[in-house]
């Protein structure tokens, strides 16, 4: 019979991505705007991304304030 397996504690990554100050939501691309991109690095988020902040902006009367994601 076998050992059970021991558990390792490791401390989990955080990227640099989350980091980074939130731009102006008219500044974010097409994808980060749309969340299909991180808003620092422009990566493709497919799992795991991660809720930051929100995006501010308007233009003329139109708000265009977005969640934006980051990298895990």
């Amino acid at each position: 019979m076998t050992a059970p397996a021991a558990k390792v504690a490791t401390k989990p990554v955080r990227s640099r991505c989350r980091c980074k100050k939130i731009p102006p939501a008219p500044k974010l691309s097409y994808e980060a705007y749309a969340g299909r991109a991180c808003y620092a690095c422009g990566r493709a988020l497919t799992t795991g991304a991660v809720l930051v902040g929100r995006a501010t902006g308007h233009e003329g009367v139109h708000v265009l304030d977005v969640d934006v994601y980051a990298c895990p």
